[in-house]
């Protein structure tokens, strides 16, 4: 892979990182309904480059999160790097293309959703049927985005010809 697109990837991930932790708290955005934008770039990532760098960049965005984050640590990052070989398998294996682009963040976020209600349960013992719906909701929102992100990294991320053509 060419330095660019290394630097993009790596960029994109904190970026998304800095936005979860420092920028989207303080806007005023109901966080109540706005999706992991850490999680979904990793979706993205996996979807367009496989489970190797699908894994790679969630174990790294997940410590990352659990550093700044104060939840248990480890808890993000193993979501993140099982989030990121999920997506990765289902980006590679799937025969529809359209298909896997909303198959693997519905799954991706509903892991992630139902990992953070089931410490929640654990720990206070506080789970109610709105979060539920909340979830629902931030897995849709999650889904839109990745679509429009999908599309710009493709553009990125995809090479411009095919090294095989004849120039």
């Amino acid at each position: 892979m060419r330095l660019y697109k290394r630097i993009f990837l790596i960029s994109m991930v904190l970026l998304s990182i800095l936005l979860d932790t420092s920028v989207l708290p303080f806007t005023g955005i109901n966080m109540l309904y706005t999706p992991k934008v850490a999680l979904l770039t990793i979706v993205v990532i996996a979807l367009l480059l496989g489970r190797t760098q699908g894994i790679l960049y969630g174990a790294v965005a997940g410590v990352l999160m659990d550093i700044t984050v104060a939840i248990p640590t480890g808890l993000v990052s193993i979501v993140y790097t099982v989030s990121g070989l999920i997506s990765g398998y289902i980006g590679r294996k799937s025969r529809y293309r359209m298909l896997s682009s909303v198959i693997a963040p519905v799954l991706s976020m509903l892991i992630y959703e139902i990992t953070l209600m089931v410490y929640y349960f654990s720990s206070a013992g506080a789970v109610t049927g709105s979060m539920f719906l909340m979830a629902l909701v931030r897995t849709v929102i999650g889904t839109v985005i990745v679509q429009l992100m999908y599309l710009g990294f493709n553009l990125v991320l995809k090479p411009k010809h095919s090294r095989y053509l004849r120039r």
